[in-house]
């Protein structure tokens, strides 16, 4: 588990959310579900938002022909711990505090389901490109989709949109260019 790659990660995708208004609205919807309950909704909702990421990752993989690897799996329980990890010391940081706002718990578990919604639905539009709503989404998940196809932000309309299976970009392209 490199806990490193998941802070990174968490970093670039939690950037990229908050520079659109639909990145605004997915912060606006995970704090709606956080603040209104206790401790235990924040935890649950984290570990929901974990379980629908990876669910619609292995969906999206296999929409691909990539097989379902473990390491998806390995992933998920890396993210779980990691978020767990940090929902548990503001826990504790409020509890001994005496802190019965429960507002940096829940601020956090807000962060980080935004961020898993995100996530989500770059995976949903990968399954179905022409998913409603989340083709709404669409030019504002382009970083998220091409990261997850490995492929260059200009060509994920192509991918999307005619089905073409995505070409990772090798380091013998990489060195061409």
């Amino acid at each position: 588990m490199n806990w490193g790659i998941i802070f990174h990660n968490f970093v670039i995708k939690m950037r990229e959310l908050l520079q659109t208004l639909w990145g605004w609205l997915l912060v606006l919807f995970s704090a709606i579900i956080n603040f209104l309950g206790d401790y235990k909704v924040s935890v649950l909702a984290v570990i929901i938002a974990v379980a629908l990421d990876a669910f619609w990752g292995i969906w999206a993989a296999v929409r691909q022909g990539k097989y379902a690897r473990s390491e998806l799996a390995r992933d998920s329980i890396s993210k779980i711990a990691a978020y767990g990890s940090a929902l548990l010391i503001t826990i504790m940081i409020e509890q001994v505090k005496d802190w019965e706002s429960m507002f940096v718990t829940s601020l956090i578990a807000v962060l980080i389901c935004a961020v898993e919604l995100w996530s989500i639905s770059g995976n949903i539009l990968i399954v179905n490109p022409n998913a409603v709503f989340f083709k709404l989404l669409r030019p504002a998940l382009k970083g998220e989709i091409a990261r997850k196809l490995g492929i260059e932000e200009e060509r994920v309309d192509e991918v999307l949109d005619g089905g073409v299976k995505p070409i990772k970009k090798t380091q013998d392209d990489a060195k061409t260019e």
